[in-house]
């Protein structure tokens, strides 16, 4: 029998000290899901993201290889671009600075009369970029080690639960404004234990409750049930066996991302922003082979939304309101030996994982 674990202190959700340590020493030096492939179909298709404070450019460059660079000018550090769109160079608004989808800068006015200036010295800044099965990640660390190097097996698992993902559309985002930090937000990602008693269309409608499992594998976690049966389903699944997998999978990425397969074909991906010390945004974006939607593929938008994705919000919000009391600081986490539908060993990953890094030093791990 293992030893009782138990909750973090309740300062580690509260203090503003401490989620700007988490800034630097976890965000700062994570991978970041930031987009689909989708949006980055042509040379010149880019997108405007932020990363922890740092606003970047991802982009697909013309030679074909997907970039990211800060969206910062070098010259007095002006922002370059906003939104989306497609560019082959584009230039600073300030002093007109020019650039291409490279990083590279093409042109600074009066150059040719500056002593010693050198276009080649002052491109764009990179930001390590990688794409694991058509979704892209970033990391702000000087040299990180590689995504699937530090996340093994993850890459063949969405391959296998959604084949066709690279070449799936975005169709719907679903998002909120949580009043909760984002450790409060993705420890109730990681259990069930809940699940039985808030999310009853979930356990009743789309999983096996008993079947539902959790496994931790370092940076990453798999959940997965067999999906529901007979004529208590949520909705028409549609499994086409051969191409999409019939049961439920959903995979949590340290520290705030997640990636869900509905039976059907059916997924979506979590991303997680912390804001603020107790405020945390949460978006939920749905991607299908086609746009013009089936009525099963809107009925479980509007069903997840009305319910898991709603059902969760005041539970955090709660839990953030009670960890500011003065008669708690933790609480025990039950874990079990089997690793049930009821164990909470998901959380317990994630805090180790909190730990690990907030004892760290912040050099560019």
């Amino acid at each position: 029998m293992t030893a009782m674990k138990e909750t973090l202190p309740a300062k580690n959700y509260l203090d503003p000290g401490i989620f700007e340590i988490e800034q630097d020493r976890i965000f700062r030096s994570s991978w970041h899901y930031v987009g689909h492939v989708e949006k980055l179909v042509d040379p010149g298709d880019f997108f405007v993201c932020e990363v922890a404070g740092q606003s970047l450019i991802v982009a697909r460059n013309t030679s074909g290889a997907i970039s990211a660079f800060h969206n910062v000018c070098s010259h007095r550090a002006a922002r370059l671009l906003d939104g989306e769109g497609c560019k082959r160079r584009f230039s600073c608004p300030y002093h007109g600075w020019t650039y291409n989808m490279e990083g590279e800068l093409l042109r600074a006015p009066n150059a040719e009369n500056v002593a010693g200036f050198n276009t080649a010295d002052y491109g764009l800044k990179p930001c390590a970029i990688e794409e694991i099965h058509g979704l892209v990640f970033v990391n702000l660390s000087a040299n990180p080690v590689a995504l699937n190097t530090m996340a093994q097996g993850l890459k063949e698992e969405l391959q296998s639960y959604s084949p066709n993902l690279p070449e799936l559309q975005f169709v719907h985002r679903t998002e909120a404004m949580l009043s909760a930090n984002w450790k409060v937000v993705v420890e109730n990602f990681s259990e069930c234990y809940h699940c039985q008693l808030i999310h009853k269309e979930f356990v009743n409608g789309i999983v096996e409750p008993e079947s539902y499992r959790i496994r931790v594998h370092g940076l990453w976690q798999k959940h997965q049930s067999t999906s529901r049966t007979g004529s208590g389903k949520a909705y028409d699944f549609e499994a086409q066996k051969g191409t999409y997998a019939a049961e439920f999978g959903a995979w949590y990425l340290w520290p705030n991302f997640a990636f869900q397969s509905y039976p059907g074909g059916a997924v979506h991906v979590w991303k997680w922003t912390p804001l603020e010390t107790g405020k945390t945004h949460v978006a939920v974006d749905w991607y299908f082979p086609d746009s013009d939607l089936r009525d099963w593929q809107r009925d479980l938008i509007r069903h997840h939304a009305a319910t898991t994705f709603a059902e969760d919000i005041p539970l955090v919000e709660s839990v953030q309101q009670g960890l500011g009391s003065q008669v708690y600081d933790q609480g025990p986490l039950m874990v079990d030996e089997a690793g049930s539908v009821l164990s909470e060993h998901g959380v317990v990953a994630i805090q180790d994982l909190w730990q690990e890094a907030m004892r760290s030093q912040s050099d560019g791990r």
